[in-house]
């Protein structure tokens, strides 16, 4: 029994003062990850705010709005794990340098696009700029923070998917009303560059880190094992021949299916079917997004403070994911709530459920992984889930609505998917992705 509880650590005056994250230097690496996913979500929603201009302007139905909204997920796809390696094998400094200058050059062509063909071209290329973002920004975590600060770290820079959004609705449908919706891609393109130069500038891995306190170091190498070295030869085959790896792929899919949905349509759905002017809908969408940017990083912490040691490396954070997958299911009752502001309560509640199951499932999968080496191709590989079912999201929605001119079988289909994704969690997640190779043990 004694097995399962951390053992006793006397910690040092100088240790104490570098425990937590708010009041030390990682802090600063917390905040570039989450503004990496926060300029990533940005891009993002400017295209579902900016979606009613340019579907006017260029004379396009909801299926082909659907083929658009979705479109940078076909290159996201194919280019998620080769990143994840990627940054296993070259770094996360180098990686993330190249993607986000490269996704945020597609996010200002986006405004000069002329037609079909070439507003595909600048989307293809967006989501192969996009991809390496969440496998990079988990293999950061991995490096610069302890194993009990893992599901906060996790859910800081998570929360920018949904702060993202929640700033960049209001200011995309003002920049669109009065500037065009060219000029919205522009300005949130070009936001992506400034990230890239401070990121090439100041972050290194902590051993490296030139700015960061020697004791500050000591701790955080201390509790990360270094998670410097590179991956094994054969660490993407010998991931997926694992049933665990595969239920956190469907798991991740089946919570992101309905993100995306919310992502992609929500604004759309407050102004087809609840009847709102652009600028109500934007605010619509921005506090549900708002208010689970907040709670997302309360209930990651949370997590981290409910887990041993061990039980962190044996995946006992599923409990609490579980919770949140279930909760999240209350995405159906949208479909017989009349009042606008109950359902925007609902869709609060909701989109923070999906939130928190969405960081712990990239937490936990980390926490399985005991090679710390191998995080960033694993996490590759469960992120492609959410995108895999991210493509099948809008193109579903969008064809729902061509075909029954309602979003309601749209909300079911939803909810039926997270209920699949709790049961890939129960049946398939039960072992943790441990080989024969000596495994880090943090």
């Amino acid at each position: 029994m004694g097995q399962n509880l951390p053992a006793p650590v006397c910690v040092k005056p100088a240790e104490s003062k570098v425990r937590s994250i708010w009041t030390n230097k990682r802090l600063y690496i917390a905040a570039f990850l989450f503004f990496n996913v926060f300029i990533n979500y940005t891009h993002r929603v400017t295209l579902s705010m900016a979606g009613p201009a340019i579907a006017k302007e260029f004379s396009w139905n909801p299926g082909t709005m659907g083929l658009i909204y979705s479109s940078y997920m076909w290159t996201y796809v194919f280019c998620i794990t080769p990143w994840g390696t990627q940054a296993d094998h070259i770094g996360t400094r180098r990686v993330n340098g190249i993607s986000i200058t490269m996704w945020s050059i597609a996010g200002v062509l986006t405004g000069a696009v002329t037609g079909f063909l070439s507003m595909m071209a600048a989307r293809l290329v967006l989501g192969i700029g996009e991809a390496a973002s969440f496998p990079t920004c988990g293999k950061v975590v991995r490096q610069w923070f302890p194993a009990s600060e893992r599901g906060l770290a996790t859910a800081i820079f998570n929360s920018g998917t949904f702060a993202g959004p929640a700033v960049a609705a209001p200011a995309v449908a003002w920049l669109v009303l009065h500037s065009g919706w060219r000029m919205a891609f522009v300005i949130t393109g070009a936001t992506g560059l400034v990230w890239a130069a401070l990121w090439m500038k100041y972050f290194d891995i902590p051993a490296n880190c030139s700015w960061l306190p020697e004791a500050e170091r000591e701790y955080i190498l201390n509790g990360t094992g270094g998670a410097g070295k590179p991956a094994p030869k054969g660490t993407l085959r010998r991931l997926a021949s694992r049933t665990t790896m595969w239920g956190l792929f469907l798991t991740q899919g089946c919570c992101a299916y309905t993100m995306f949905f919310y992502l992609l349509w929500l604004p759309s759905y407050f102004v087809q079917e609840r009847h709102m002017d652009l600028m109500k809908a934007s605010l619509f969408t921005a506090v549900p997004y708002l208010v689970a940017s907040v709670l997302c990083v309360l209930i990651g912490n949370l997590s981290d403070r409910l887990l041993t040691h061990e039980g962190v490396r044996q995946g006992n954070r599923r409990r609490l994911l579980i919770v949140f997958i279930l909760l999240s299911t209350m995405v159906v009752l949208t479909n017989v709530i009349a009042n606008q502001y109950a359902m925007l309560v609902l869709v609060c509640a909701s989109l923070t459920c999906i939130s928190s199951a969405l960081t712990l499932n990239i937490a936990m999968t980390s926490d399985l992984v005991w090679n710390s080496s191998m995080v960033g191709t694993a996490l590759g590989i469960s992120i492609l889930g959410g995108i895999v079912f991210g493509i099948a999201a809008p193109i579903v929605t969008g064809f729902i609505v061509k075909s029954t001119g309602s979003f309601g079988y749209a909300f079911y289909v939803a909810g039926a998917l997270l209920l699949c994704g709790v049961l890939s969690l129960l049946t398939m997640t039960r072992q943790p992705l441990s080989f024969d190779e000596v495994e880090e043990g943090n």
